[in-house]
Parts: C-alpha cells; sequence; structure tokens
C-alpha cells in the first residue's frame, strides 16, 4: 500500500462548499446528524437508469481503508484503540449485506493538530489534503467534525467523523462511507428546507421534483432510487416500533406517509438503522467497479480472516501469580492463529475501565517498566488482523512485581511516590525521599510524550512534598520524570 500523501488544489472548491453543506433546519441537535449533501451525481444518474441491467453477483468485494485519529497539539483526546476497533467491526456488520468489507491499509495514523480536533469545513479540507493515503478511504475520527456526527468531502475525497457518533452500536460510519460510494440521502431535495409537515409538500421544492408515494416519478426524484420510499425529514428523529417515522408526511398527491427509519442513509437515530436497499447496494458495488475501481484488491484467503476463539491468554512468561523481578518486565504468550496483531493492557487493578498500559504489537511479547513495586499486576490482550478486528478482549492474567520496578536509578534510601494515583483531583502530591541536598527537576508528560508542566523545588536529604496542580488536565495516563543530580527517576500518574 501506498504511502505518499494525495495532493489535491483549492481552486474553486471552497466556492463548492456553499452548496455541499448546508445548514440543516432547526430540528436539528447541536450536532448534526451529517454535513453532506452529496445529491445524485452524473454517474449515479447514469447508473439508475440502467440498474435493472446491472450485474448482481454476490462476490464480496474488499476496499482498503485508512483510519486517522485526531488529537490536540498537546497529544491528548484520542479515541481509544478498543473503541476504534468496535466501531470498525460494527462498519463491516453494516455492510455484510452489500458484499462489501473494509480491511485496514496501514495501522492507526494519530496526528496532533487542535485545528483539526475540532475544525470548520475549511480546516476539514486542510486535514484531507494533508494527511490523506493514496488509493484508500481515508477515514479522520475527530472531536467535532463542523458540527455534525460526520461528513463526506468529495472535493479532497475523505470523511470525518465525530468520536462521540462512532461508537459500536453507532451507524454514522456506515452512513458516511455510504456517501463516498455515491448514495445521496433519501431525502435529497429537502436539505436545509424548512416545511409544515401538516400540509401537502409542493410539487417542487427548491428547483427538485418532490418523490410521490404511488412511484410515478421515483426516478426523477428524492434519492433516485424506486425502492427507497419518499422521505422528507431532514432532521435527526426517532423511529416508534416499526422503525418509521411518527411525523406524517403528504406528498403532492395527498397522500399520506411515513418515513423508513431502517435505511442507514435516513436521518433516524442510530438504534432504528439496519439496512441499504437492494438498489443502493447494486449502486455501491457498480461504483466501486466502474468509478473507485483503483480500490478493488485480492481476496483474502479464508485464513486470512478468521482468528480462533481466545478465552484466555496462553501464558508463557511471567507464569500465572509468579514473582516477576527486574525492569522492564517481559510478557509472552502463545500466538492466536489468525491474528497478525495484539492490543496489549496492563494494569495494577483487575479491572481495564482506566488503563495505566496499552501497546500493540505485531509479535508475542512485550516489555512494560516502571510498573508499581509489591504489588499484582493484571494483563489482558485483544488479538486482530487487517481484516477482522471483532475479537474480544481475554480473560485477564496476573503476575507480582518486587520491590525492584519500583526504583529507577535513585539510591539506595531514597524513593519517589505519587498521592493520590489514580486521581480525579485537581492536586497530585510528589512524595520525595533523598539521601543528598540539591535540586529536582520535574516534567509531567503525557502519553503522546508531549511535556505538558515542568517545574523544580530545592531538595534536602529526608522526605520533602511538592504539589502539582492538574485542574483542566484531560483524563489519561502521564508520566511525571524527576531529575535529581545524576539520577532520575519516573512514575505513571493516571487521571481520571
Amino acid at each position: 500500500m501506498l504511502y505518499f500523501m494525495q495532493l489535491v488544489y483549492k481552486t474553486s472548491l471552497f466556492a463548492l462548499l456553499i452548496g455541499l453543506f448546508l445548514p440543516l433546519n432547526n430540528h436539528a441537535q447541536t450536532q448534526a446528524p451529517c454535513g453532506t449533501n452529496l445529491g445524485v451525481s452524473p454517474w449515479l444518474r447514469d447508473f439508475q437508469t440502467r440498474i435493472n441491467s446491472s450485474s448482481r453477483t454476490d462476490e464480496v468485494l474488499y476496499l482498503p481503508l485508512q483510519v486517522h485519529v485526531v488529537g490536540t497539539d498537546q497529544g491528548t483526546g484520542y479515541m481509544s484503540k478498543k473503541a476504534v476497533f468496535q466501531a470498525f467491526c460494527t462498519l463491516n456488520e453494516d455492510f455484510v449485506q452489500a458484499n462489501i468489507q473494509f480491511f485496514l491499509a496501514n495501522e492507526i495514523n494519530y496526528i496532533d493538530n487542535s485545528d483539526y480536533y475540532e475544525h470548520e469545513f475549511d480546516g476539514g479540507y486542510d486535514m484531507m489534503a494533508q494527511n490523506n493515503f493514496s488509493n484508500v478511504i481515508n477515514c479522520y475520527i475527530v472531536e467535532d467534525p463542523a458540527g455534525n456526527c460526520g461528513y463526506f468531502f468529495p472535493g479532497v475525497d475523505g470523511i470525518a467523523l465525530s468520536k462521540g457518533c462512532t461508537g459500536p452500536n453507532d451507524h454514522t460510519w456506515a452512513h458516511e462511507v455510504g456517501h463516498f460510494l455515491s448514495l445521496p440521502h433519501p431525502f435529497y431535495g429537502w436539505e436545509g428546507q424548512n416545511h409544515n409537515y401538516s400540509l401537502p409538500a409542493p410539487a417542487q421544492w427548491d428547483g427538485w421534483e418532490v418523490e410521490k408515494m404511488d412511484g410515478s416519478n421515483c426516478t426523477t426524484s428524492g434519492d433516485g432510487f424506486c425502492d427507497t420510499t419518499p422521505d422528507y425529514l431532514n432532521y435527526r428523529w426517532n423511529c416508534n416500533g416499526n422503525n418509521t417515522s411518527s411525523t406524517v408526511q403528504t406528498d403532492p398527491n395527498g397522500e399520506t406517509f411515513v418515513s423508513n427509519g431502517s435505511l442507514f442513509m435516513s436521518y433516524s437515530n442510530s438504534f432504528c438503522k439496519s439496512t441499504f436497499s437492494d438498489d443502493q447496494i447494486a449502486a455501491m458495488r457498480a461504483n466501486v467497479e466502474e468509478v473507485r475501481s483503483n480500490l478493488l484488491t485480492v481476496p483474502p484467503a479464508p485464513e486470512d480472516i478468521e482468528i480462533a476463539v481466545q478465552e484466555e491468554i496462553n501464558v508463557i512468561t511471567p507464569a500465572p501469580g509468579a514473582l516477576a523481578e527486574g525492569n522492564p518486565i517481559t510478557l509472552t504468550w502463545e500466538p492466536v492463529p489468525g491474528a497478525t496483531h495484539y492490543i496489549v493492557q496492563v494494569n495494577p487493578f483487575n479491572f481495564f475501565s482506566i488503563i495505566f498500559e496499552e501497546q500493540v504489537v505485531e509479535g508475542t511479547s512485550i516489555q512494560v517498566s516502571d510498573l508499581q513495586a509489591n504489588r499484582t499486576h493484571y494483563w489482558r490482550f485483544k488479538p486482530y488482523n487487517a481484516y477482522n478486528t471483532c475479537s474480544d478482549f481475554t480473560s485477564s492474567a496476573s503476575f507480582e512485581t518486587g520491590i525492584t520496578t519500583a526504583t529507577q536509578e535513585l539510591l539506595p534510601g531514597e524513593s519517589l511516590q505519587l498521592f493520590p494515583n489514580p486521581s480525579s483531583t485537581g492536586q497530585v502530591t510528589i512524595s520525595l525521599k533523598t539521601t543528598t541536598s540539591g535540586q529536582a527537576n520535574w516534567q509531567l508528560i503525557d502519553s503522546r510524550g508531549s511535556m505538558q508542566q515542568q517545574g523544580s523545588f530545592v531538595t534536602l536529604a529526608g522526605t520533602q512534598d511538592q504539589v502539582l496542580d492538574l485542574t483542566g488536565l484531560p483524563a489519561g495516563l502521564y508520566f511525571v520524570h524527576l531529575q535529581l543530580d545524576d539520577r532520575q527517576s519516573v512514575r505513571k500518574l493516571m487521571v481520571y
């Protein structure tokens, strides 16, 4: 897979933004469902005239997808690897019916840029223009993509997703990939419009023919698909027990109807969504074969997809419950058939809602350092490969640490402690016991290696405390690095 960036020009595209990204009506929630007003492209209009004669095979199309996870300038705010993989698994589940599957083209690409983390459309353009990989579907997971849950930007051929709308039970990702593969909203023509739904719809709206229930104009109105029923609802809406809207709409002929909330391309809430229509599927597959053939790849062998179920870690070292001496400590395990990578997590407690140590490795061993002394630690892993991120984490195994893991180049009789740790308060105390006098320099470093705070204090033989103010610091894993004359020590700090 090529890694060079796709360079595109801004010429005339910002003028196009006004038409591509219209504001939603006043029904919209604070975060709009989607910022894409793709419309029916010339290619799609042509395909819809020949849709009944299109080839509909059962061959699974495998398409490469590049995940970009965006954080702040300080390297904070990333969506977790676990959450990314869960969402990616949901995306593939959503496309099973279309016989389209996505695979991870490369490792996750992390980007530290606050202007991208929360951006408007011009910032999204810059983000994609500067960071897109070629011959893949580029997807960026950010905090706020221009006030939307997501959008597809055709000018630079990228997708932006809000991490708050990209959970394991959300379908925003499927919705935006549908746009990438040519699909408009079923309510196309109503974007940005206000309408009194107690009144019949006009025959035309903003120059676009309004779809009728009798199907007489289904090819020339709405989304142009005859197997998606009319839908005029351009705001986020809840479905009822029948997966339809509670809002009754009236077409230009006076016939009443409700919208179908099961369609991924509608604006119904995620729990309503479950399907693409047959004609939408035919269009997406044809779009890949006719327009995006650069994405087509050789199908993988079954053994490249399947991962053996692994409920427990087949530990090699350290043996479960054994004492692990030294710093760092090496963890090794038996390989899981079908897995090429592992997410490994290590914690000083037997729950993993907060993670102290997390690494992604290709082999079957890792080294972990700076563990707490004289304590039981727990570890687990999630096996995965480029085609399959759906496996679960194993149950945890444990080991004990000795006293040597607690010190790192301090003299005998010296120690460094942080309390409280983990901390949810605004202050944490560095407690340093030394055998000499001098000056201690400290740094607070985040999990991406960016320094967040620094300072110094005078030390005397004995114990002294230094208070760190963590007010406003984002939750996450940090490291306190202390330099004392010719020696140093590092401690992990979890803020939640």
